[in-house]
């Protein structure tokens, strides 16, 4: 391809991106809104449990499920962020925009072990949701951990 006639697809493919972009932000019905979004998620295996972190900073503890699903041997995290205008009202420009708000799911796979449902607590501090996840076992008696804010 001659370089005048590359310059020219990209000049219209600059273009198309353009229009594809302004279609977009025109849908949206909020800045910066999703219909869902998923947090990021830890988990770790310990001898007698297993650990799970989720990053949810902005949400409200009331505003968090938290389902086991022993047949999808998963948990299930759902819940809302919402949006808030920490601006005085006279904004001039947006010139990034990463963090969603609005509901959010995740499913997280468990590893296969017995799992105690029973015992199962979570935390919510500092933007974090920990999950301590016991493993099921009839011969270790395990103690539930307390946590203090620091």
């Amino acid at each position: 391809m001659a370089r005048r006639e590359t310059e020219e697809w990209f000049w219209q493919l600059g273009n198309e991106m353009q229009g594809l972009t302004a279609e977009i932000n025109r849908s949206r019905t909020s800045v910066a809104s999703a219909r869902s979004w998923e947090p990021r998620v830890d988990l770790v295996e310990e001898e007698h449990r297993l650990l799970m972190k989720v990053e949810i900073a902005g949400v409200r503890g009331e505003d968090i499920q938290l389902l086991y699903v022993p047949e999808r041997n998963c948990m299930l995290i759902r819940g809302f962020r919402p949006e808030e205008d920490h601006t005085d009202g006279r904004r001039t420009g947006i010139h990034q925009l990463e963090i969603l708000y609005g509901d959010f799911q995740r499913e997280v796979r468990l590893p296969d072990v017995s799992i105690d449902a029973e015992r199962i607590r979570a935390t919510y501090r500092n933007g974090f949701l920990l999950v301590m996840i016991p493993k099921y076992d009839r011969h270790v008696v395990v103690r539930t951990v307390t946590f203090r804010n620091i």
